[in-house]
């Protein structure tokens, strides 16, 4: 039986970043540094479609390994492509489209709402290098805590809006901040979407639910002994149940607060 296997998650790939933002920020150098090392590793790179293709077909090799990347921001090109064309890295970019051409206007909380977005001609141009698209809602919500009907225009938009401006088929899609329900699951798989992301925090496995892979976050700090454990499936727990009574109280919680930041404006 094939061991776990790593699917890791990266954001910005840059030198700069404000202090809250400094988790989801890797330095270009320590990023090229761990491409490296995964690549001493003897690693089978694939993007996240083709990755859930050879799980369905039993076909996935050992030390399988899917990189992706979140928002579509403009370091993706400036400073990620170069160092994955140059290790021979295939990738997968999933895209908030209500921003694609400006800045990461949901951010500003973390002090990055300036912080440049992919533009159109941008994400045309990444079908020559190895990167497949996917869709990461419109305008990067909380799905969970928003009428179905909201979440289903959220989802359906920000494929629609990329297949158009690309004219590339979207199948995958990664929940913004990691976040679904049974409900919103049951609309991706209705949608036709075969490859969906989670956050988790953890490694995947053959048989996961493809509406829900897991994935590891990856920062500055992590190391290239962390890397190794993560490729030899050691190191970080397995697919976490997907509804725990945990996650359900988080989303709780999380509710009640976004009612009070409705009534009084301001954070609670």
């Amino acid at each position: 039986m094939q061991a776990p296997f790593p699917i890791l998650m990266y954001h910005s790939i840059d030198t700069r970043c404000a202090p809250a933002y400094r988790r989801w920020t890797v330095s270009p150098s320590r990023f090229a540094g761990q491409l490296a090392c995964l690549k001493s590793l003897g690693i089978t790179p694939f993007t996240i479609s083709d990755m859930v293709a050879r799980m369905r077909a039993g076909t996935l090799p050992e030390r399988a390994i899917a990189l992706t990347f979140d928002d579509g921001l403009a370091d993706f090109a400036r400073h990620a492509l170069p160092i994955l064309r140059q290790f021979e890295f295939p990738s997968t970019l999933f895209v908030a489209t209500g921003y694609v051409g400006g800045t990461a206007e949901w951010l500003a909380e973390l002090g990055e709402g300036d912080r440049k977005m992919l533009d159109w001609a941008e994400l045309s141009a990444l079908k020559h290098f190895g990167v497949e698209l996917g869709a990461h809602t419109h305008t990067h919500p909380q799905l969970d805590l928003l009428p179905v009907q909201e979440a289903e225009r959220e989802i359906a938009l920000s494929r629609q809006l990329l297949e158009r401006h690309t004219g590339r088929l979207i199948t995958s899609f990664a929940y913004p901040h990691g976040y679904s329900t049974p409900a919103i699951r049951g609309m991706v798989h209705r949608m036709g979407f075969t490859a969906v992301c989670r956050v988790a925090d953890a490694l995947s496995r053959p048989g996961e639910d493809p509406l829900a892979l897991s994935r590891i976050i990856v920062t500055e700090q992590t190391s290239d002994s962390e890397l190794a454990r993560l490729v030899r499936g050691r190191g970080e727990r397995v697919s976490p149940p997907l509804d725990s009574w945990k996650i359900r109280a988080w989303r709780d919680y999380r509710l009640v607060r976004s009612k009070l930041v409705g009534m009084t404006g301001r954070p609670a």
